[in-house]
């Protein structure tokens, strides 16, 4: 049996999250921490190679945090 592979097999989890957000025009993303904590991210946020950078506060007074990919367990877009 031949199957045709994917062109593409080593998309990151960046690439994958920024098209999802792209296409949902979403302004919010939800995770669950290895530590058990849940954390929201609102507004303006980037998708770094290894981590999410997001402001912790819904108003442009909010500060940046960052957290890393090896700590989501669970991610909601």
């Amino acid at each position: 049996m031949n199957c045709q592979m994917p062109e593409r097999l080593d998309l990151t989890l960046a690439e994958l999250i920024s098209n999802e957000i792209d296409l949902r025009h979403a302004n919010e993303l939800r995770a669950v921490l290895s530590t058990g904590n849940e954390i929201t991210m609102h507004g303006t946020f980037t998708v770094g190679s290894d981590f999410i950078i997001y402001r912790t506060a819904k108003d442009a007074s909010g500060k940046w945090a960052m957290t890393p990919f090896t700590h989501i367990v669970q991610l909601i877009i």
